[in-house]
């Protein structure tokens, strides 16, 4: 357990502070209110939790997250970060700030405070992690829709809150617009937790915003920084191409996360738009690795030196001539996963996490080439999707692209690809120019066209598969 405290660290920033820290659709709280609720919500949380399990936070708004978040850790207690919108943790006691298609089953309670809360008491079966007290779950699918729960302690949320808000500049009174869930830890540590430690003032909105309601939100609350997701960016930038300008004017920078950001995104945005757009390379396990302004002129797997205090390095390729795994080990890595048998860990003896990302670190920069998993054999060549999808993306008049293998009784496996296109443009239009950028066993064997893509709460595309050839 570790001794290292997120109230009491955000206690001392802002303890004396009557400033509203927080605005959401359903009100405002200073940043004492918000003190007050979570010490008044940590009696709750011991009073009624059982012995060693888990609190689940399942809420969308965000001061209540953050108020049970507070809460929690006061009282040394796990919490689960659920999404609101799916039934992903069933175990431990239930805290949401709404009642609609929630369990009638057991007791609950408003409490006295607000915003409203309501705490459900669920079966509790064993709690795989015994004792381990202020620790945070997060509930991550990745690509592959399978969630995974990886279990961050306080002192690496601290570490990786700090390491961001040095990068991006939190300063006192600076005002923020977060338009990304706070149950990722993207949302969460950039959105929740960074803007609490440097007293910083809150809006957040739904997001699902689209580019007029972030303007607007932009505009009302004055904002300087915006938290937001790639697929937002890519429709910002959809908006300047057709002369939809106003309402962010007083953006000085914005962040993206979750997904790589488009050649044509960093291209329009960094040619129309004031202020600058930063991208983050990282992962709820390994928290920020990189994060650095994106520029037209970057490479699209150009990811940027690692920040300071993470330290970067490769594992050894398996197969001649092939890339290399990313090992990262810093102070923000995860304790590990939530197994049947309690806390797997994360690190191996050196302190080194794999990312599962395929990599080469030239001038001190890090440069992302795939995953591990998701390479496909063409016949006993390893084709990286990835690269398909940046070559496709750069075309004028594509939207998206998700590129995925496809079983071949010949082959073994191809590369097939989903196109979202921007404007008019043929599938023989596309394997022309693929064909001139990529190698002839890189070539997509299946060019789809469709409306648009399945994608997480965080914006990531969601991997569905496509059968066999």
């Amino acid at each position: 357990m570790t001794g290292v405290s997120i109230y009491l660290e955000i206690q001392s920033a802002v303890e004396s502070d009557n400033a509203v820290a927080m605005t959401t659709d359903r009100g405002s709280w200073t940043f004492r209110e918000i003190l007050i609720a979570a010490e008044r919500f940590c009696e709750t949380v011991l009073n009624r939790r059982a012995d060693s399990a888990p609190v689940v936070a399942c809420m969308s708004d965000a001061a209540a997250r953050v108020i049970v978040t507070l809460a929690c850790d006061l009282a040394e207690v796990p919490l689960v970060h659920a999404d609101p919108a799916a039934q992903t943790w069933s175990c431990g006691l239930l805290v949401c700030d709404d009642l609609t298609d929630q369990p009638e089953s057991g007791q609950e309670w408003e409490l006295p405070s607000t915003p409203r809360l309501w705490v459900h008491c669920r079966p509790q079966p064993q709690w795989p992690l015994g004792t381990l007290g202020k620790a945070h779950i997060f509930l991550t699918s990745g690509s592959t829709g399978v969630p995974s729960a990886i279990v961050r302690l306080a002192d690496a949320v601290l570490a990786d809150a700090h390491r961001v808000a040095g990068a991006l500049g939190y300063r006192p009174g600076a005002r923020v617009l977060v338009s990304a869930p706070a149950f990722h830890a993207y949302g969460f540590n950039y959105g929740l937790i960074a803007p609490l430690l440097y007293r910083m003032p809150v809006h957040y909105c739904d997001p699902q915003a689209i580019p007029s309601r972030l303007a607007r939100g932009v505009r009302d609350h004055e904002a300087e920084l915006l938290v937001g997701l790639p697929s937002q960016y890519r429709l910002i930038a959809d908006s300047t191409d057709h002369g939809l300008t106003g309402g962010f004017e007083s953006l000085t920078r914005a962040v993206s996360a979750g997904a790589p950001l488009s050649a044509r995104t960093r291209s329009v945005i960094g040619a129309r738009r004031e202020f600058a757009l930063y991208n983050c390379y990282g992962s709820s396990e390994a928290g920020a690795v990189t994060l650095g302004v994106a520029t037209e002129e970057q490479a699209a797997d150009d990811a940027g030196p690692p920040l300071p205090g993470v330290e970067v390095s490769l594992a050894q390729a398996t197969d001649p001539g092939q890339h290399a795994e990313l090992l990262i080990r810093g102070s923000s890595l995860a304790a590990g996963y939530v197994g049947a048998g309690g806390l797997v860990p994360l690190r191996d003896a050196e302190g080194w996490y794999r990312t599962g990302d395929l990599g080469e670190i030239r001038d001190g920069r890090l440069h992302l080439l795939g995953r591990c998993r998701n390479l496909i054999n063409v016949a006993g060549k390893k084709v990286s999707p990835l690269q398909i999808e940046r070559v496709l993306a750069d075309h004028p008049a594509v939207a998206d692209v998700q590129v995925t293998a496809l079983a071949d009784d010949v082959r073994g496996q191809i590369p097939v690809a989903r196109v979202v296109p921007l404007g008019d443009v043929t599938v023989s239009q596309l394997v022309e120019w693929c064909r001139q950028r990529l190698a002839s066993y890189e070539m997509p064997r299946r060019i789809e066209l469709v409306p648009g893509l399945p994608r997480s709460a965080t914006g990531k595309i969601l991997d569905i598969g496509m059968g066999r050839s």
